[in-house]
């Protein structure tokens, strides 16, 4: 890996948020990404993370073990000098939930083309907080310095609207309707008092049309609406191998948490692979036992589960903080789609766990809703500066006769 160069700047004129609409305004096309940290619900950490302007990226195709991609993917250790520098080197995207389908045995979908993204090699900034300063790393001077410069000359960022934690995205669509999760609940039970397994998560998705809504004012809502250990939103620009994705979305699970001298969740020398290979298995949102209850999913529901129960964070030699993905709002091919799952046992009542699958997806839903009123406030405000602009001209216009 070629030197980075770093630079620390003041950070009391412009916040992580805005800093990232910036750039992301500043570089179309581009794949970007930023991850945020309120682990009380009322403070927020110490560094948010903003990375833009990325230089590679890949795919992990289903079919094969994505870990084996992963670690041939990983750089070569070296001594990164700060988080930025870290984060720089590190991989950083996503992992589908059928990521664990090939340590399971489980029939994978042929309808999920992959089984996670990821990027690398952007410029990156770290906000620290406490400090007041911001680090940025380029791979050249001239990509600090236009990194610093493009931070504080993005387009003016409306305010977002109040979101409304009880308010539900227009044009909501369900994959299945409450009775029919009930069905598929009581499906499940007969298998479970049958020996198929002890316990299984049954998942359901709802989704809502784009219609002109910004996925980054997703985010921004969700972080309002349920501040959390992991806040993130990633923005993979279309390429020749995938289309467009953006992910938002808070959780408050750690799967692989490890800075470099700092006691990390992997004991021992366990490489990062399988550090973050045992904690997605672990964590396995499929139920109990895990293979078994894989399979069982695998019978019941209709498809790919995508990045619900997957992982999304960076991940490298160096240092990892990768979350557990639950109820994180996926945007692709014109649709904003999330899923909520509920923990199936012998003794579960159908119709309470459908309702509990509505109830988790509450917040992600508000957040949804809150950007389709941000579209409209943007809508109306331009609607607002035309109609001021042709007043004016036609006023000109007849001073001048």
């Amino acid at each position: 890996m070629s030197s980075l160069v770093i630079r620390t700047l003041p950070a009391d004129h412009v916040t992580p948020v805005r800093a990232y609409a910036a750039l992301r305004a500043q570089s179309p096309g581009r794949s970007s990404f930023m991850f945020e940290s309120a682990p009380s619900g009322d403070r927020w950490g110490r560094h948010a993370i903003l990375g833009y302007r990325v230089r590679t990226e890949s795919l992990l195709p289903s079919g094969f073990d994505p870990f084996v991609n992963l670690a041939a993917d990983l750089a070569a250790p070296s001594e990164p000098e700060s988080l930025a520098a870290r984060v720089s080197q590190s991989l950083v995207g996503f992992l589908c939930h059928g990521a664990v389908h090939p340590l399971l045995g489980v029939e994978p979908w042929p309808t999920e083309t992959y089984l996670g993204r990821l990027m690398t090699g952007a410029t990156v900034v770290v906000f620290d907080n406490v400090a007041q300063t911001m680090t940025i790393a380029g791979a050249s001077q001239g990509a600090v310095n236009r990194c610093a410069w493009e931070m504080s000359h993005g387009p003016a960022q409306q305010s977002l609207p109040t979101p409304d934690p009880e308010a539900l995205p227009e044009h909501l669509e369900t994959e299945m309707t409450d009775e029919a999760y009930a069905a598929k609940v009581a499906a499940a039970r007969g298998h479970l008092a049958a020996g198929a397994a002890e316990e299984v998560v049954l998942a359901r998705s709802f989704r809502a049309p784009l219609r002109g809504a910004d996925p980054f004012d997703v985010y921004r809502a969700l972080r309002l609406l349920a501040p959390s250990q992991h806040l993130y939103f990633l923005d993979f620009a279309e390429s020749p191998f995938a289309p467009g994705l953006a992910i938002a979305g808070a959780s408050g699970e750690t799967l692989v948490r490890a800075e470099r001298d700092e006691a990390g969740p992997r004991p021992g020398d366990t490489s990062p692979v399988e550090a973050m290979r045992a904690a997605l298995l672990a964590a396995s949102a499929m139920g109990t036992p895990a293979a078994r209850a894989g399979a069982l999913v695998r019978k019941l529901e209709s498809g790919p589960r995508k990045i619900y129960g997957g992982a999304v964070g960076y991940f490298g030699q160096e240092g990892a903080d990768v979350a557990h993905t639950l109820g994180a709002v996926w945007l692709e091919e014109g649709y904003f789609e999330l899923m909520t799952g509920a923990r199936i046992a012998n003794g579960s009542d159908p119709g309470a766990e459908a309702e509990r699958t509505r109830h988790d997806a509450r917040g992600p839903l508000s957040a949804i809703r809150a950007a389709q009123e941000a579209r409209k406030a943007r809508d109306a405000a331009e609607e607002k500066r035309a109609a001021a602009e042709k007043a004016a001209a036609e006023k000109a216009a007849a001073a001048t006769t």
